[in-house]
């Protein structure tokens, strides 16, 4: 290359960089100090506590291995921005949240799965805490996007329970068929362009007839009043939701995107899936076991997949 072009490239790139602006680092690639511990979860099994459990976590409540665990375990709580402000001041429902994620999961595919699980989007290990706790051979891989919940898990967790940080672009730094389970709560709730390529990934570092237990926005979240939907506050920033959900009582499309902050890539949007949408969609790249909506409380609808040999 002659000195004069990469004089011109030089430049250019100049050019580009000052017309662009400074580079401001996303919320999730920014470093920022620990929020402050809220102990243990058998500090927290107190009379008030328990009266803030919500209703369908209260049968855990009844269960003795439940206590069991909560007296084992030696994970703190974190901190309400180390969990994305999950039940507030109800440490102990966040606790209870984990474990009934758990008990959907164990309904939905078979023990030996449980073995090597990778929980995408799994923030500080909300739901990673009670798999560690229910077998100490199982290892799980939280893949994140958020540096600081990678770096809480580093920090809190023993061996059993590890972060990875991703990016918002397909990729997990694993093994090809390393992982017996993925699960992913709420996470392709807010994924639009690259869902298929995510699925491609989950596809590649699932083991032979591996399982995906999967939660999303369906056609039964959408016929939940809107007095009980807790995402209705983000739908509202995008203007087509309301006049589109008014005007339709059943979900009128098979696949619906609400953006409330458009051009970005931080996953700031809300997505609707039907289910012949997952089974020609989804399908392509697993066997669909099962969509299961669940009970009326919760807004998400579980899909179990499974990867063919």
């Amino acid at each position: 290359m002659s000195s004069a072009l990469k004089r011109l490239i030089t430049k250019d790139r100049k050019r580009r960089q000052a017309a662009s602006g400074p580079h401001a680092p996303s919320w999730f690639e920014s470093a920022r100090a620990e929020g402050d511990l809220n102990g243990l979860v058998r500090d927290w099994l107190t009379d008030e506590q328990r009266g803030g459990v919500p209703v369908n976590f209260q049968r855990h409540l009844e269960d003795p291995a439940t206590v069991a665990s909560i007296q084992r375990d030696e994970v703190p709580v974190p901190a309400l921005d180390d969990r994305e402000g999950y039940f507030g001041k109800w440490h102990l429902s966040y606790w209870l949240s984990g474990l009934d994620d758990l008990r959907v999961v164990e309904s939905c595919v078979p023990r030996s799965a449980l073995n090597d699980v990778l929980d995408f989007g799994g923030a500080s290990g909300r739901f990673a805490r009670h798999v560690a706790l229910a077998d100490s051979a199982s290892t799980v891989t939280i893949a994140e996007l958020n540096v600081n919940h990678v770096q809480w898990v580093e920090r809190h967790f023993g061996p059993q329970v590890r972060a990875v940080k991703v990016s918002p672009y397909p990729h997990f730094p694993l093994a090809d068929r390393s992982q017996s389970l993925c699960v992913a709560f709420s996470v392709f709730t807010h994924i639009n362009a690259y869902e298929t390529g995510w699925l491609a990934e989950i596809h590649r570092v699932l083991k032979d007839y591996g399982y995906a237990v999967l939660t999303m926005h369906s056609g039964d979240t959408w016929t939940v009043p809107t007095t009980r939907k807790n995402i209705f506050a983000s739908l509202e920033k995008d203007p087509t939701f309301l006049p589109l959900y008014q005007a339709n009582p059943t979900m009128p499309s098979e696949r619906l995107v609400f953006d409330y902050n458009p051009g970005s890539i931080e996953h700031n949007c809300n997505v609707f899936f039907s289910s012949d949408y997952i089974r020609r969609v989804w399908g392509k790249w697993f066997e669909v076991v099962e969509i299961r909506p669940r009970a009326h409380h919760d807004f998400q609808t579980v899909v179990v997949l499974r990867k063919r040999g």
